[in-house]
This record gives structure tokens, C-alpha cells and sequence, in this order.
């Protein structure tokens, strides 16, 4: 299994009520996939400092939390743009 098809994984996990749109543009868009892995990656991080007793450990998690939000926020617009498109095709 290769790193990206994990990234879909991970957001097919995340929004299970998704999948198929999110299996439709992941086909459909390289960028699409990019954003898979960058939140895979996020999410290991985040399991990782939550787990970290380093001092660092605290900023971190604010960190990758932070971003783990945006990339939600990134993916669900994906997901607004392509149920709008659906729309306007039966239209």
C-alpha cells in the first residue's frame, strides 16, 4: 500500500459519511491527494507530540492541531465545491 492511498484512508476514517465523494476527488485532483497526505502526516504528528513528554511537547500540539483544523477546513470545501457541482449537473 502506498503512502497516499494511507493519506485517503485517514480522511475516509475521519469523514466515513464522505466516502465516496472523497474517493471521487482524490482521483480526480493531484492536489487532492496532496492534501491526503499533508493531513496523514498531521495526524501522526499530532499522535505523536499527544504522546511526547517534551517540553515542547505543549506548543506542538497547539500547533498541529491548528493545522489539522485548517486542512479539515481545506477538505470540506473540496467537499462544498464538489456536491455544488453535482447540483449543477442535474440542473
Amino acid at each position: 500500500m502506498s503512502v497516499i492511498q494511507t493519506g485517503i484512508f485517514t480522511l475516509i476514517k475521519r469523514f466515513p459519511e464522505h466516502m465516496d465523494s472523497l474517493k471521487l476527488l482524490y482521483r480526480e485532483s493531484e492536489t487532492f491527494h496532496t492534501i491526503c497526505e499533508d493531513y496523514r502526516r498531521c495526524t501522526e504528528a499530532l499522535k505523536r507530540w499527544d504522546q511526547s513528554a517534551s517540553e515542547d511537547a505543549p506548543a506542538l500540539r497547539v500547533e498541529y492541531k491548528d493545522l489539522l483544523h485548517d486542512l479539515e477546513l481545506e477538505i470540506l470545501q473540496y467537499l462544498n465545491e464538489l456536491s455544488q457541482r453535482k447540483l449543477n449537473e442535474k440542473i
